[in-house]
C-alpha cells in the first residue's frame, strides 16, 4: 500500500456540524507517542468547499480527566481531493505519555459550513515495552533448549520474564521472575 486515501465520504470521519467539532482517540494503554500523521478530509469537492481541518487544538491525557494542550501544532494541510492523496500533516508529539488524544477543529479550509472531517489519523509510538516474543506466547511442544528472544523496549534497562507451566500464575504475576 502507498498509504493513499479514498475520496469516498463513507471512508472518512465527518462531524455532524455542531460546533465545536472534535474527535477523541483512546489507546489500549498509556503509550509514549512519537508523532501523529494526518490525512485531512479528502472528498472530490474538498478543493472547492474545504471541509478539512485547518487550525486544530490537540490535547492529551493519561486518564481522560486531566488534559494538557500540546503547543506548536502546525496548520493541517488541505487535501487535494484525489485518490492518490497521502498524509500531508505530521505533528511531532515528542514522547508525550498519553492514553487519550483529542483534536478540536477550530477552523476549516472552507470556513463556511459548520461541518468538518478527517480521512485518517495515525499515531506512532515509541516502543517502551518488550514485544514480538519468539517463540510466540502460547506456543507448545517446543525444544527445551531453545533460546528466548524478543524486541526490547527502547528505554528498558532490564526485562522481567515469567516462566511457568501454570498460565494463571503468569497472568497474576505470581510465577517466578527472571530479570534479563
Amino acid at each position: 500500500s502507498r498509504d493513499e486515501h479514498s475520496t469516498e465520504l463513507t471512508d472518512m470521519w465527518m462531524a455532524a456540524g455542531v460546533t465545536p467539532n472534535w474527535i477523541q482517540f483512546e489507546f489500549d494503554d498509556v503509550h509514549k507517542l512519537h508523532e501523529m500523521r494526518v490525512w485531512n478530509s479528502n472528498q472530490l469537492i474538498e478543493p472547492f468547499l474545504g471541509f478539512g481541518a485547518r487550525d486544530v487544538t490537540v490535547e492529551y491525557s493519561t486518564d481522560g480527566e486531566a488534559w494538557t494542550v500540546l503547543e506548536d501544532i502546525p496548520e493541517f494541510a488541505q487535501a487535494d481531493g484525489t485518490a492518490t492523496y497521502t498524509a500531508n500533516t505530521v505533528v511531532a508529539l515528542g514522547g508525550i505519555a498519553a492514553r487519550y488524544v483529542k483534536l478540536t477543529i477550530e477552523s476549516t479550509w472552507g470556513g463556511v459550513a459548520p461541518q468538518t472531517g478527517l480521512s485518517e489519523v495515525r499515531f506512532l509510538h515509541i516502543p517502551t515495552r518488550a514485544r514480538q516474543p519468539e517463540p510466540a506466547s502460547g506456543a507448545s511442544d517446543l525444544d527445551p533448549q531453545l533460546t528466548l528472544q524478543w524486541h526490547p523496549g527502547r528505554e528498558a534497562a532490564v526485562h522481567e520474564v515469567s516462566l511457568s507451566t501454570d498460565e494463571q500464575a503468569v497472568v497474576e504475576g505470581t510465577a517466578p521472575i527472571v530479570a534479563v
